[in-house]
């Protein structure tokens, strides 16, 4: 999951390609933080927006606490509704 609300796939982008720096940097603001730092940092997914998309949150631990980031995690997703995309696009030719 992303740091916002997952922004829609735009039409050719999956033939040509997409360069959206203001979307890259709306995603990547969030992982800044625990990047420079170096502190531990997990995004897991929390619900849907009116949509359909996932929405995202990110959790930031102290340092080696991995395994605290880890169960703050899972024990989110128990909660969370899943649903299976209405879209799907392989990264994997074939």
């Amino acid at each position: 999951t992303t740091g916002i609300t997952a922004p829609q796939i735009k039409p050719g982008a999956l033939a040509g390609g997409e360069s959206d720096l203001t979307t890259l940097f709306e995603i990547m603001r969030f992982a800044t933080l625990a990047n420079l730092t170096g502190l531990p940092a997990i995004s897991f997914p929390v619900g849907y927006n009116s949509t359909g998309l996932p929405i995202g949150m990110q959790a930031i631990g102290a340092a080696w606490q991995e395994s605290l980031l880890l169960r703050v995690a899972y024990f989110a997703e128990q909660f969370t509704e899943k649903r299976k995309p209405m879209i799907h696009y392989s990264l994997i030719p074939g």
